[in-house]
């Protein structure tokens, strides 16, 4: 009976820890895809207890403005927030974007806070983006990162609530076509710090370890072929 009581906590952990994982959808071996990799960097977000990991969103747009959310962190997709019903300042570029709160085209793409060494996104690219330039946009924000350029004093005029430092943004672009390529994508600028709109800042000058929340991203699109 002992054995057992002290199993109910551990089983309780691992219950908790896997419910926002959800499984991912199997490919077409002969379908085009990408390949999401990203390591955080835990050397510069340690937290009280462990590492202080970051909201995080990736969507992919078109020239006409088509766009699909491939990714988001529950957190931010969801609102699903302590001590607040929402928080604009999380991913304020990507909200420009979103799907519905709730409902299945949300449901599909969100996704435990990403921790360990390595994360890896896969996305099946639908058909109707064969032939077109297409943009993969990622957004990543870590809170209460304050700096001296972003405060939690409500006089300073870089006040941040709660964010620090403001959401950064990283884009790269291909064309869908028949050629296997591997990408870097580049910081094009930050959201918004309190949230107010969704328009991307190019202006860095202000950021600094934001700037530094992942020490590898890469991007691997292949045209087709088993993963």
């Amino acid at each position: 009976m002992k054995k057992q009581i002290l199993l109910v906590p551990m089983i309780l952990m691992f219950l908790v820890q896997c419910s926002g994982i959800k499984e991912e959808k199997a490919m077409d071996a002969h379908g085009k895809y990408l390949e999401i990799a990203l390591a955080f960097n835990t050397e510069n977000y340690p937290w009280l207890m462990g590492t202080k990991y970051p909201q995080l969103a990736v969507w992919v747009e078109t020239e006409s403005g088509d766009h699909v959310t491939v990714f988001v962190t529950i957190g931010a997709g969801k609102d699903k927030w302590m001590f607040a019903d929402e928080r604009p300042s999380a991913l304020p570029v990507w909200s420009g974007v979103r799907p519905e709160k709730q409902g299945p085209d949300i449901d599909a793409v969100t996704g435990a806070t990403p921790g360990g060494d390595m994360h890896t996104i896969r996305w099946a690219i639908p058909e109707k983006y064969a032939g077109k330039n297409v943009m993969v946009f990622i957004e990543a924000n870590v809170s209460l990162d304050y700096n001296e350029f972003y405060s939690k004093d409500e006089d300073s005029p870089g006040f941040s609530d709660v964010n620090g430092q403001p959401s950064v943004v990283w884009r790269t672009a291909f064309p869908v076509d028949d050629t296997p390529r591997q990408l870097t994508p580049d910081i094009i600028g930050h959201g918004h710090v309190l949230g107010k709109d969704s328009a991307i800042d190019p202006d860095m000058s202000g950021i600094t370890t934001a700037a530094g929340l992942f020490n590898y991203i890469e991007i691997s699109y292949q045209p087709g072929g088993r993963l």
